[in-house]
């Protein structure tokens, strides 16, 4: 496989800029419509954009860089993972490849963007003042809601008064908890 910077004519330290400039500069001169019928600027054409497709992207272009082709990648995997001949092949069309290749991290990649998972051992903060009032009215209006639906819901669905019953508790015990932090506030916290 070709280096992929010869192929666009740049150095490894070009910028981005340079990168697409040049690209810009080789697909307008190659394209196939500017040359029908010629194999070789097709192929070239072809060429240039899988080179543009891989510098163009930082994520693809630092891969690259630390690996280099298909055929290095594919051994660096091999070695540092361990997979057997058949357990590692590589697929140039395969667009699952590189999602499985770059997630051994437990990161989850969508659409360019990447959500690393955590654990918080933080413990939550307490609501100020006025967040507990506001929690005290909205767990009230829980617990009268729970009230007077529960007599409805024996005929409404059959798991009507179960859900009337957790509402009830979830607004009494919201209440408690909303009283609590009116008096005590963030004392807690501080």
């Amino acid at each position: 496989m070709d280096d992929l910077y010869q192929i666009l004519g740049v150095s490894k330290t070009a910028t981005a800029e340079e990168i697409k400039k040049a690209y810009r500069d080789l697909a307008f001169k190659y394209h196939p419509d500017r040359n029908p019928g010629d194999k070789t600027a097709e192929e070239k054409f072809k060429g240039i954009n899988a080179a543009y497709s891989v510098l163009g992207d930082a994520a693809k272009r630092a891969q690259y860089d630390q690996y280099g082709s298909q055929q290095q990648y594919a051994a660096s995997q091999q070695r540092n993972y361990g997979y057997g001949q058949a357990g590692n092949q590589q697929y140039e069309d395969d667009p699952f490849q590189e999602w499985f290749n770059n997630n051994r991290s437990g990161d989850q990649q969508f659409g360019g963007h990447r959500y690393t998972y955590t654990w918080n051992t933080e413990p939550p903060k307490a609501p100020s003042r006025s967040e507990a009032w506001a929690m005290l009215f909205q767990k009230a209006a829980l617990l009268v809601a729970g009230l007077f639906f529960f007599r409805f819901s024996w005929f409404i669905i059959p798991l009507g008064p179960f859900l009337c019953i957790a509402a009830i508790i979830n607004g009494f015990l919201g209440i408690l908890k909303a009283f609590h932090y009116i008096i005590y506030g963030n004392e807690k916290n501080k």
